[in-house]
Formats: structure tokens, C-alpha cells, sequence
């Protein structure tokens, strides 16, 4: 877990930069109006901003004008780097809005890269990007997390099986043998990179499992519950976390 978090009380802000340190440093439009609206900032006023690239800055505010917020006087506050680096490939629910409380909570646990997974059973093949990124965005500065994951456009099966790296998982329903993803972890070495599959509500087919174990990824059991898809994810995510 990142112990950085606890150097914030509630009552502190983090703000999100793209570009924290292109000139002339501001923040977007709408950051800006959220802080000098909302927030009631002024000049000289202190600011937490961050790029998602794993520091937190802290920024004074030098001006204010036509509703952007102009800052300098940059300084580190916090550093956090993940010991796993952790690529979630997860297949999309039927409703929208799962998808994005799945979005929302693991980027709270902490995660990498998030790929939503196309399968013979997906109900859903496509995102909304945009809306998609603004939610992991609102979702570190609820946080104060110090990574943005980087979300990816959806991925076929089998493309995706065949271009991960380090250690894979897959996360399945079947009878068939597979190990305890717990124990799993437990037993692992400091792995560097961690990829985890997750099915649709339908499971994967029994040609993609046949698939992925053909490629060496191995088959993993989160517990004895059946769990929806986004359950699954943030289950399997912070299984990592704690972990790893």
C-alpha cells in the first residue's frame, strides 16, 4: 500500500497537470475553475499537483487570470513506486456504469494499465474513452494517489495473450485444475510485472482457455464465491497489491 497517502488530511486538494511542467505552467480550464470556484484559491496560495507519473509537486499559485490558475516554484512532496507493475485485462460488463465503478476503485488500489478485454462472450466492445480517462483522473485526486493508469483501447483475446509480459494469470469458473491466486502471490519472487485476465459474466470459452494455456498463462482461482466481472478485477487487483 502507499504509505505517501497518509502525509494528506482530507482537507487537501490534489490537483491533475498533463503537462506539469510546460510553459507557461497552468492548470486546464476546468482545474482552474474548480480551484478558484470551488476551492476559493488565490495568489500565492499553495497547490498539490500531479502528472500520475509517481510524484506529487506542491506549487504556489503566482497568478490568476481570465479564469486560469498560473503556478511556479515547484518542490517534490511524495514519491511512491509500485514494487509490481500490474496490467489488468478485463473483459467489459453489459452495463456501462460497472465498468466505470470498476475504473474508479482500482485506480484507489492502485494499478498500471487497465485493457478492456474483447472474448467470444463479451456483451460490450467498446468505450468511451474520454469519459473513461476523466473518471481515472477524479479518481487519483479523490485518492491522492500518485498513478494514473494508462487505459488502452479494447484488446482482442488473443492479441492480448500474445503480447503480455511477465507474469500471467487468467481467472476462470471451470472445474478444471487451476492454483489459489493468493497462494500464488504468496509464493512468487518480487515479480516485476504481473498480467491479469478477466472473463465476461459468460466465462471465457473453452477454446480460449485451451489458448491461454497453450501460451503458459496460467489458470488462477480467486476464492470460492463466483464473482462478477468487475468484482473480479478489483478483487484480483488488490489481491496484488497487498501481496506482491
Amino acid at each position: 500500500m502507499d504509505q505517501t497517502k497518509s502525509y494528506f488530511s482530507n482537507k487537501m486538494n490534489l490537483f491533475y497537470s498533463k503537462n506539469i511542467f510546460l510553459k507557461p505552467q497552468k492548470l486546464s480550464k476546468e482545474e482552474s475553475l474548480h480551484c478558484i470556484r470551488v476551492l476559493r484559491k488565490k495568489e500565492n496560495d499553495e497547490l498539490f499537483i500531479t502528472e500520475g507519473k509517481g510524484i506529487i509537486y506542491i506549487a504556489k499559485i503566482t497568478t490568476i487570470k481570465n479564469d486560469l490558475v498560473n503556478y511556479s516554484e515547484l518542490t517534490i512532496h511524495s514519491k511512491f513506486n509500485r514494487k509490481t507493475n500490474t496490467h489488468i485485462f478485463i473483459s467489459l460488463p453489459k452495463k456501462r456504469s460497472r465498468f466505470e465503478w470498476f475504473l474508479e476503485k482500482v485506480t484507489e488500489i492502485g494499478v498500471d494499465t487497465i485493457s478492456p478485454l474483447v472474448c467470444k462472450n463479451s456483451e460490450r466492445e467498446k468505450i468511451n474513452f474520454n469519459r473513461c480517462q476523466r473518471i481515472l483522473i477524479a479518481a487519483i485526486k479523490q485518492s491522492k494517489n500518485h498513478i494514473l493508469p494508462q487505459l488502452t483501447e479494447p484488446i482482442l483475446f488473443k492479441e492480448a495473450i500474445k503480447n503480455q509480459v511477465g507474469h500471467a494469470y487468467l481467472a476462470h469458473c471451470y472445474s478444471s485444475e487451476k492454483k489459489i491466486f493468493k497462494e500464488v502471490l504468496l509464493e512468487s519472487k518480487n515479480p516485476k510485472k504481473i498480467s491479469l485476465f478477466i472473463g465476461p459474466e459468460g466465462d471465457f470459452s473453452k477454446k480460449e482457455l485451451n489458448f491461454a494455456n497453450a501460451e503458459s498463462i496460467i489458470p488462477i482461482s480467486l476464492g470460492q464465491n463466483i464473482l462478477r466481472t468487475e468484482t473480479a478485477g478489483i478483487v484480483g487487483c488488490n489481491m496484488i497489491n497487498l501481496l506482491t
